[in-house]
């Protein structure tokens, strides 16, 4: 298995804590999937989520202002301040 270096991640995303927080939301989108029954994985879900920000499988683009404004105190955690598709 082939593991990404700190440098493949850099040439997508020169801010490397936003990559891992990106891919940190895919992971948690998996798991919900896998506790759902709707994925099956059978590798690490972090280096898979990852391998799929790298090679461009996830999309990311940052609130609006409105929705920003829209943001409850009880819907805080569930957006963040981006949305992943």
């Amino acid at each position: 298995m082939k593991y990404l270096s700190i440098e493949e991640i850099w040439k997508k995303y020169p801010n490397k804590y936003q990559a891992l927080d990106i891919a940190a939301l895919e992971a948690r989108h998996i798991i919900d999937g896998l506790q759902k029954g709707e994925i099956q994985l059978t590798r690490n879900i972090y280096e898979y989520a990852l391998e799929k920000l790298v090679h461009g499988e996830i999309k990311y683009e940052r609130l609006t202002d409105a929705e920003m404004k829209a943001l409850t105190r009880e819907s805080y955690n569930e957006s963040y301040f981006g949305r992943v598709r």
